[in-house]
Order: C-alpha cells, then structure tokens, then sequence
C-alpha cells in the first residue's frame, strides 16, 4: 500500500477545467485555485481484501480504518474500510476536488466520512466542484455512505458522482444534499450522479437548487425542502424491495433495473430527510429493514 501527500497526476482523463498548470512551482486549476486529487484502490489477494494504493492531496485525508456499526453486503468480515476527512473547511469557491476509487475483482470496500462537507463561497464567486469517478471490476462491492453535503450560503457548488459497476458488482451508495447551515440562506449547489452496469446507464438524475436555479423552489420542485437524499442499491442477485412505492408525501422506492433499486427523499432539514430515508429502506426488507434509525451515520442521532 502507498499513502503519499503529492502534487496530483497528470491524468488524461480529469476534465479540462480541472488539469493542472504545470508551468509554475505551484500547481493549481486555470482559474488559479487548487485541484486537490485522491486515489483510493483495493484488490483481492490470497482470498483477502487489501488496500493496493492510497494517495491524497491536502486537505483531502483518507485514512484506513476498522469495522463500525453495520455494514451490509459485507460478508465473512473481509473488507478494506477507509474513513474521508479533510485537514480544512471546503471546498472554497474556485477549488475542485478529484476523488477516484477503484474497487478490484472480488474485493470490498467500504467508506465513511468522518464529519460533513462544508462548501463555502470564494473570494472571487467563482464555483467549486467535487468529482468522485467510482469503478467496481468483477465480483467487487462497495459500501460508501458520506456524510452530509451542506451548501452554505452564497456558494456555487457542482458535485458529481460517476459510477461504473461490472455485471456483476455490487453497490450501496447513500447521499444527502443540505442547502445552508441553520438559519442560514441556501447557497446553489448542482448534483449530478450517474451509475452505469456494463456500461448502460442505470441511475443519471441531475439536480440543480438553490438561488441559482430558476424554478427550484416552485411547489412542483423542491418547495420549502431544505434536504435531499437518496440511496442507490444495487445486487446482481436481484433488487430488493417492491417495484415502486411510497411511503408518504417526501419519499418513493424506484426498482430502476431488475439490480438496482433507488430511494429519494427530500425534508424540511437533515433529521427529517434521515428518518424518511430510513422508513422507505424497510419496505426493501433484510438486511435494510429496521424498527427504529439505522446507524449509518458518523454523527449522533
């Protein structure tokens, strides 16, 4: 395993506004911020998972870790777990954060943050952006549950989420998106994730709130909601759960292929979306089925 704090890769595959200038001592974005850069990978070696490279720019902290609270799909024990932290506030206004994960054949990994992200405004309004590009080969699962991505007010924020997953991968992602801190003005913030199976598309929905997108806070779209979440379940064996469903006015079940199934819900603040996620997941049965809050989350409920 490698754990090294470096200048980013010259990678032919980070979009354009994210490539480095080389030019100088310091490099940075062509809008003259920082592009921080993380590799997560793991294989399977001698029927065990192990981390097979783990490199990241400041602030953005990786760090491996022990088996806490539950962890579904995980079977036997057999796991890589890495905690996300990050060593400051962000990301600021005109920064962008590259985070690529790579699970490898029949290995498993899981990941958690430590605390919720914090995207903030620049000095110059220019917008942040975080880009995670998620690949699980053969027989691979990933377990990633973040913690909260809170917009605070005045940012202009885009994160995405890319996805590509083998025939037979398996994958539970959970996600929640809070515009502004409490008491505080929304800031705008657009979403974007994408799961793709065998290169087909499974789940692409793009999100775009806050006072930056005309229309977002119209009755029909996201109204006096402050929270959005969703969940993304997919199993080769077969989705779980019913074909759709609704559990009330702020949550649907979605099956999106005979594999995957998709939870979204939206609150008027973070506990309510958390305890309306975790109602829709009983309707798909064991392992997500529970009579009271699931622990999925780092910090206390």
């Amino acid at each position: 395993m490698t754990s090294v704090s470096s200048p980013p890769e010259v990678r032919s595959g980070l979009p354009e506004f994210a490539r480095p200038d080389l030019s100088g001592t310091r490099r940075r974005t062509h809008r003259g911020s920082f592009l921080c850069h993380a590799v997560i990978a793991t294989e399977l070696t001698d029927g065990r998972t192990r981390i097979s490279r783990l490199r990241a720019d400041t602030p953005l902290s990786p760090r491996p870790t022990i088996a806490s609270g539950e962890e579904p799909f995980v079977r036997g024990g057999d796991a890589a777990r890495i905690r996300m932290s990050a060593s400051a506030a962000g990301p600021v206004g005109g920064d962008t954060y590259v985070l690529d994960i790579h699970v490898g054949a029949g290995s498993t990994l899981v990941i958690r943050d430590v605390g919720a992200t914090l995207v903030l405004p620049g000095p110059h309004g220019e917008a942040s952006r975080w880009i995670t590009r998620l690949r699980v080969d053969e027989g691979g699962t990933c377990v990633w549950v973040p913690e909260p991505v809170i917009a605070a007010a005045g940012c202009r924020h885009h994160h995405v989420i890319e996805a590509e997953l083998a025939a037979d991968a398996r994958l539970l992602y959970r996600e929640e998106i809070v515009l502004g801190r409490h008491r505080e003005e929304p800031g705008s913030l657009s979403a974007r994730l994408s799961v793709r199976r065998s290169g087909d598309p499974t789940v692409v929905q793009q999100l775009d709130l806050g006072p930056a997108a005309i229309g977002s806070s119209a009755t029909s779209v996201f109204g006096a909601h402050r929270a959005l979440g969703n969940v993304i379940v997919v199993d080769p064996d077969g989705a779980p759960g019913p074909a759709a469903a609704a559990p009330d006015a702020g949550s649907a079940v979605m099956r999106q292929d005979p594999a995957c199934v998709q939870v979204t819900a939206v609150g008027q603040d973070l506990p309510e979306l958390r305890a309306r996620l975790d109602s829709a997941m009983g309707l798909l049965g064991e392992p997500w089925a529970s009579p009271g809050p699931r622990p999925w989350s780092a910090v206390p409920r």
